[in-house]
């Protein structure tokens, strides 16, 4: 049903998000990025041309001016079916059996640990689990339960060998943040989806870091945080019968 179109390079490597899509389908999006939290905000036609930008980067003399965006603009929806999909498990590293770590993780099946292990460059056998899960966004798919969402992940690994952090305290798991987006159904009695489903991605393209998202319009659109080397995105999608 998701007919994907075109991925829109921003300008910058650093978190985004949507502000909202005009009825004529121009997007409004933002950057966060630098190590000073800078902004900027673009808008921007379908087909990627940019047609307004302000960013703080280029103009460090005066105020910071946002975007106005037209008053019919659909804006992202806040998060209130998904959020029972968040929890919060063990610290973000330490002492396996002392925190007993198997017991606090949500296990994995086997596939999706290989998948992970390939993602975040950790090798299968340490993979332990889901430590923590935050939805960052949802947006209605098709009425009355379905929904696009985009979340945040974090994953317990098993070190080979113990180590001591800064504070020099022994640890020997830490943890790896990845995202996904994914379709949820709100009246499901079972909150959680099989792993499996929550990494499978969406039609067409890669999603690295999916931020934030919005449906409208007959399109879907997911903001694609940026890394070292890779500047975020804005994905589209048209919705299909």
């Amino acid at each position: 049903m998701l007919n994907y179109l075109e991925s829109i390079l921003l300008q910058h490597n650093g978190d985004c998000r949507l502000l909202g899509v005009s009825p004529t389908l121009t997007l409004y999006v933002e950057e966060i990025f630098g190590d000073d939290d800078l902004l900027a905000q673009h808008a921007l036609s379908l087909d990627g041309t940019l047609l307004h930008s302000v960013d703080e980067s280029l103009n460090k003399t005066s105020a910071f001016i946002p975007l106005t965006l037209p008053p019919n603009a659909v804006r992202p929806s806040p998060v209130r079916q998904a959020s029972s999909l968040n929890f919060s498990g063990p610290r973000q590293r330490g002492l396996r059996e002392q925190e007993r770590i198997t017991d606090v993780v949500r296990a994995l099946e086997v596939p999706t640990r290989v998948r992970l292990a390939q993602q975040i460059n950790i090798p299968m056998p340490l993979i332990l689990g889901v430590a923590e899960s935050r939805v960052l966004a949802e947006a209605l798919l098709i009425l009355p339960h379905t929904y696009l969402v985009c979340r945040r992940l974090r994953i317990a690994y098993a070190l080979p060998e113990p180590q001591r952090d800064t504070d020099h305290q022994w640890y020997d798991y830490d943890t790896r943040t990845v995202y996904a987006a994914h379709l949820y159904n709100a009246a499901q009695d079972d909150v959680e989806l099989p792993a499996d489903e929550v990494f499978a991605g969406l039609p067409g393209v890669q999603l690295i870091r999916p931020m934030d998202c919005i449906v409208c319009h007959g399109h879907v659109f997911i903001a694609d945080g940026g890394e070292a080397n890779r500047l975020s995105q804005i994905h589209i999608w048209r919705i299909t019968e």
